[in-house]
């Protein structure tokens, strides 16, 4: 299963199970976060309907949610 776009309901719902949070809104953006032994890490997504796959790919890659970091396609979305 590969990356695709989601609705922003659901990528926060997918995010928050990983304890990534949203930590701000900023203009037209929600600014997500994710506290890591090294610092906080965040990531700005556009607050629409549809987020774009791009934003996917990037907040998986941001937050480490991606196989090389353990978690599979099945997990994250499952």
């Amino acid at each position: 299963m590969a990356d695709r776009s989601l609705s922003f309901q659901r990528l926060t719902r997918l995010l928050s199970r990983y304890g990534v949070s949203a930590a701000r809104q900023r203009g037209s953006h929600v600014v997500f976060s994710k506290q890591f032994p090294e610092g906080a890490f965040s990531y700005p997504v556009p607050k629409r309907k549809e987020v774009l796959v791009c934003y996917v790919q990037g907040c998986r890659r941001k937050f480490r949610l991606t196989p090389a970091h353990g978690i599979t396609d099945e997990d994250f979305y499952g």
